[in-house]
């Protein structure tokens, strides 16, 4: 048997080269754009607003807490100078007095003065008394402040008036001082007048834990003296058989050494 050939009417088309799609690559000395944080400062650039004049872009300034926390806490210990005798009115900076607030005062004391001219530093719970106080006018919306420290027997015998200087002579139960008397330095608890006021009766009690507290004239601060809490009252001991006890005897010769000559 004998094949016959088939004649081929069209010629052979080869199939068209498919090559693959171009490959991109980044130039070297194409640049690539840092993503920034949302927290970055705005440039200072002016913003073009139709028919409105040109208007700066104030920076945002983010706030730092611990910054702020810090500088709050050294303002609290910072030593007060100077007094304010006379009441002065006070700038309202923000907000106003409530319509149903109270007329009054209201007084606060705390420790004033840390460091003395001549290089020694007390612990703030050491400090001598320093009493404000803010008087509410609620007819005349405005509020008078005034300051004064204590004058207890301690702060007398270490703020000189005549020089305006301070001198810590004896130390506190919280404090050593650089420098100051380590033989017969027994006022280890002077009285300062720094922990608490309080109204009573008629009477303004400036407190402190160690001893009695002072007498304040209320209008103009001025401070009358100490104030006995226990006068009039009977402290006698009924056992006589106490009278040689060897505890009562350490007592009555710490006693003088606990609580200094204030």
């Amino acid at each position: 048997m004998q094949a016959k050939p088939i004649p081929n009417s069209s010629p052979y088309i080869s199939p068209p080269l498919i090559r693959p799609p171009p490959v991109h690559q980044a130039s070297l000395a194409q640049t690539i754009t840092k993503p920034k944080p949302i927290s970055t400062p705005v440039p200072n650039i002016d913003v073009l607003v139709p028919d409105r004049v040109l208007q700066p872009v104030q920076p945002f300034i983010e706030r730092d807490d611990s910054i702020a926390a810090s500088w709050d806490y050294n303002f609290l210990f910072m030593s007060q100078r100077s007094e304010t005798i006379q009441p002065i009115r006070l700038r309202v900076v923000e907000g106003a007095i409530p319509t149903d607030f109270p007329s009054g005062a209201y007084y606060l004391t705390g420790p004033g003065i840390f460091k003395d001219d001549h290089g020694s530093t007390v612990h703030p719970l050491d400090g001598h008394g320093y009493l404000r106080a803010f008087t509410f006018d609620n007819v005349n919306k405005e509020v008078k402040y005034m300051a004064k420290y204590i004058k207890t027997e301690a702060q007398v015998e270490e703020y000189d008036q005549k020089t305006d200087s301070w001198r810590f002579t004896h130390r506190g139960p919280f404090s050593v001082l650089k420098g100051g008397k380590k033989i017969g330095n027994t006022k280890v608890m002077k009285n300062v007048a720094n922990t608490s006021v309080l109204m009573w009766g008629k009477k303004l009690l400036c407190m402190w834990e160690g001893g009695n507290p002072y007498e304040i004239e209320s209008d103009t601060l001025d401070t009358i003296g100490k104030f006995n809490m226990m006068d009039n009252c009977d402290l006698e001991d009924d056992d006589e058989s106490r009278g040689g006890d060897v505890w009562e005897v350490a007592a009555n010769l710490l006693k003088p050494i606990l609580y200094g000559t204030y």
